[in-house]
């Protein structure tokens, strides 16, 4: 009989929790119905006895999941190699915490790339993914998260058929979703270098025009060199890569708001080939242009 535990720490979401109580107490019926053993979710502080599976939901309104309990985190590191463990949103810190994140491919809220990239380095952290699974360990994206990581266990456990009625039932999309769409660029402002700090000051204000890295490195009086240097080691990007960020964010914000045309808004963010901007698009946020209207629009 798989036995899961859903770990209600301190400042957990109170809506994930009573959810994945759901979807599990709905999938415990499935099994009753078609005579499957039986499966049960235990909520609350971790068992004595170790887990099949073990579940750390999102967090809401606060930040107490950087600290961490130490009494959880040692008992995360006994767990068993067999014992799936979990985590949606920042409940992945906890798994940080406990050492293992490290060298695993994982993600998180996209908001909590960097905090997490920069406690944990050793993780492998993307946050275009809403659900990642390297061996034992599965991190899910997200606040709303918890979902695609129920179905994922509901499909360990009880098999794609079952996991598939769940989703009918509940009425959400079971197949594979990604956080692309939905990420913002929220570049590093707090680096302490204040020539670029200057410098991304001045490209947020004139993005949508041609982008000129020699004029840029005279305005902050850098050589091109120094400042395409000091730029990257503060930002993570290229100059260039910094402005299409900029630009596709823009883009975005018009395709939400407006009804104007593809051409006309990628012309106002900066692109004169409207087919570029296309691909462009599609590779930041995994959707066309028209498909991303499509999704966001009420």
């Amino acid at each position: 009989m798989p036995n899961l535990a859903l770990l209600d720490y301190p400042g957990a979401s109170i809506a994930a929790v009573a959810g994945l109580q759901e979807m599990f107490t709905y999938t415990a019926r499935l099994h009753q119905r078609d005579d499957l053993p039986d499966i049960a979710l235990t909520t609350g502080a971790p068992p004595k006895t170790p887990p099949d599976a073990v579940i750390l939901p999102p967090a809401f309104g606060n930040d107490a999941y950087l600290t961490p309990p130490k009494n959880l985190i040692d008992w995360l590191r006994t767990l068993p190699e067999t014992c799936l463990i979990t985590s949606a949103c920042a409940g992945a810190f906890y798994l940080g915490a406990a050492g293992l994140l490290d060298g695993r491919n994982v993600t998180t809220h996209w908001a909590l790339e960097h905090e997490l990239q920069s406690r944990f380095p050793k993780a492998k952290v993307d946050t275009g993914e809403i659900l990642i699974r390297d061996g034992r360990v599965i991190t899910a994206g997200g606040l709303l998260s918890w979902i695609d990581l129920a179905l994922e266990l509901i499909a360990h456990f009880s098999g794609p058929a079952i996991m598939r009625e769940v989703g009918r039932h509940f009425v959400t999309d079971t197949g594979r979703r990604d956080q692309r769409p939905y990420r913002a660029f929220s570049p590093p402002m707090n680096h302490g270098d204040h020539q670029i700090e200057q410098a991304q000051f001045l490209i947020e204000r004139t993005f949508a025009a041609p982008i000129r890295i020699a004029e840029l490195a005279k305005t902050v009086a850098l050589t091109e060199r120094t400042f395409l240097r000091r730029f990257e080691r503060a930002t993570g990007l290229t100059p260039l890569t910094y402005v299409q960020h900029l630009r596709i964010q823009s883009a975005q914000r018009a395709l939400e708001s407006t009804p104007a045309p593809v051409e006309q808004i990628a012309y106002s963010v900066g692109y004169e080939n409207a087919g570029a901007f296309r691909k462009l698009f599609k590779r930041h946020t995994g959707l066309s242009p028209s498909q991303y209207r499509q999704r966001l629009k009420r």
